[in-house]
């Protein structure tokens, strides 16, 4: 069951430790949502004291091995200003699938944090800590990760803000509830309206072996007044014996609003 219980982590079933959009951002993944306000100043005029994001997130492959999910989060400052440094409140809640020929599971996951984020005149840096809530419906039942659980999860973002420079970003997080790791890395170039670059992820739970992703993104598409979008696209590999490799796309949404 050790193989067969990897099947859901991660990407392939949209189960993810936090925030896809970012990570679509990557569309995908686990990124701090507290991490959006790195640039908010760049990107928008105004102070903003909330981020709400959504997206949605899938991969396809051979031997009708695919997954797909979608969820939708937020970051609130305390002191009112999410632009600036100070605590945070943030949270998630998601759907995921995920199918191969010797397994489906449908997930439901959702988080609850406390953070503090640092903002530097070239970078943005945070940690929070909170709960999160999994549950995977397993076909057939009795995996390794099959079931409900409640532990605690751990975060981190980094980002630079340097326009018409060099963009690096990063974000991970280890959650108890089945002992979930989350790690993501974008490198590239950020211009006064865009960044765009190549991003890396590894996923991986007590299920079985870790989930890579290596692709390409372009963030920061402006769709309105305040919302962007954010692509992403590229080749994932589980690294099971005979695995085969899937391609996987993202799209993640990101808009500021002011509640106080």
């Amino acid at each position: 069951m050790e193989t067969k219980g990897h099947e859901k982590m991660g990407f392939t079933s949209g189960k993810r430790l936090g925030y896809i959009a970012a990570a679509a951002l990557g569309a995908t993944g686990l990124l701090p949502a507290a991490a959006f306000s790195a640039d908010l100043d760049d990107r928008w005029a105004g102070t903003y004291d909330t981020v709400i994001y959504w997206g949605a997130d899938g991969s396809l492959g051979p031997s009708l091995n695919h997954g797909y999910g979608a969820d939708i989060g937020f970051a609130t400052a305390l002191n009112g200003d999410i632009g600036v440094s100070g605590w945070t409140m943030s949270g998630n809640f998601g759907l995921g699938r995920s199918a191969s020929p010797a397994m489906n599971t449908d997930s439901i996951y959702a988080s609850l944090l406390l953070g503090r984020q640092w903002h530097a005149p070239g970078y943005y840096f945070s940690l929070s800590a909170g709960l999160q809530y999994v549950n995977n419906a397993e076909t057939p039942g009795g995996g390794i990760t099959d079931g409900s659980r409640l532990g605690a999860i751990f975060q981190y973002g980094f980002e630079t803000k340097s326009v018409d420079n060099f963009y690096l970003q990063s974000y991970g997080a280890y959650s108890t509830a089945n002992s979930q790791i989350y790690g993501h890395v974008k490198a590239g170039y950020k211009a006064k309206k865009l960044r765009f670059g190549a991003e890396f992820t590894v996923s991986d739970d007590i299920g079985g072996p870790p989930v890579l992703r290596y692709g390409a993104f372009v963030g920061d598409i402006p769709l309105g007044e305040k919302l962007s979008m954010t692509v992403s696209a590229g080749y994932q590999q589980d690294l099971a014996p005979a695995a085969p490799g899937r391609f996987y796309a993202g799209l993640g949404f990101v808009v500021p609003l002011s509640f106080r």
